[in-house]
């Protein structure tokens, strides 16, 4: 059993190590090639610098951050099954589920740019009212979708690095960078929603240099740290255990077939050593008679 769970190991920390790596360097490409946009309100400059963009370049670029919150999903959800061999079974389920949830918003809110800019687009040329209308609906549902992803992303990396750090998953300074930036892209998001509760504004604090660059790419940063933790502590691990033979299960002979519901003949037992020698008594021959007294 050892050799599976080892088995089972160096698997989890492949896919968690790869995942967050390849994760965080496509996502951590697309925040710094993301173009600035107005605020939400002001639709119809949104949709003019949209139309700006080529939109084969526009759907590549979401369709790469697509991507990248696909392997930063499997990456959380790989980490949170190590915590759980670790027996940090609760921030293991805090982990997955919450990077599960949050990665799922985001796919589904970012594929609708594969078919709306076009769509809006060719609106704008005909009805521009009507294009700015459904764009600020639809803009402001994104918006606050992705506010909800982000916070359920950052608690997910909070419970990540307290319990890694706490297991030894990953170094004490880790996990405690990770909850520290954690904690805080989740109060900058809950900033901005009580501001909106105010404003009417669209929650999106990552149109803002400093929230984008201060807060998203550390924790990119942080994500591709981890993961290459864990491919080195892949590779060691598989350098230092030989992989094992296995164990040979004896083929029972054919011509003598089993025993099955039949007790092995017991052995007499010999007398003790010392034991002067008893000869056993022989049985008198047939038709002998044995004299009385």
């Amino acid at each position: 059993m050892a050799d599976v769970m080892e088995e089972r190991v160096r698997s989890i920390q492949s896919y968690a190590g790869v995942g967050f790596a390849v994760g965080a360097v496509v996502l951590s490409l697309s925040l710094a090639v993301f173009p600035s946009l107005p605020a939400a309100n002001q639709a119809n400059l949104v949709i003019e610098a949209m139309a700006k963009e080529g939109l084969g370049w526009w759907m590549g670029l979401h369709a790469a951050m697509v991507l990248g919150f696909v392997l930063a999903a499997v990456g959380f959800a790989a980490f949170g099954f190590l915590l759980h061999l670790r027996g940090a079974s609760g921030p293991a389920s805090v982990v997955t589920v919450c990077a599960l949830l949050g990665a799922s918003i985001y796919v589904a809110f970012l594929s609708m740019e594969f078919f709306l800019p076009a769509f809006i687009r060719n609106l704008y040329s005909m009805d521009p009212g009507l294009a700015t209308m459904l764009f600020s609906a639809v803009w402001y549902w994104k918006m606050g979708a992705l506010a909800v992803g982000s916070v359920l992303l950052f608690a997910a990396v909070v419970a990540a690095g307290l319990g890694g750090s706490g297991r030894g998953v990953i170094p004490a300074w880790l996990g405690w960078g990770g909850a520290v930036f954690g904690s805080i892209g989740i109060l900058v998001y809950l900033f901005d929603f009580w501001n909106s509760t105010i404003t009417g504004a669209a929650i999106n604090p990552m149109r803002v240099g400093g929230v984008r660059y201060g807060v998203g790419l550390p924790i990119q940063v942080w994500m591709l740290a981890v993961g290459a933790i864990l491919l080195r502590e892949r590779g060691e691990r598989a350098s230092a255990i030989p992989p094992q033979a296995r164990t040979p299960v004896p083929r029972r002979d054919p011509v003598r077939p089993a025993q099955t519901g039949t007790a092995p003949p017991r052995r007499r037992s010999s007398p003790p050593r010392g034991a002067p020698f008893r000869p056993a008594a022989s049985a008198p021959p047939s038709g002998a008679r044995i004299p009385p007294g």
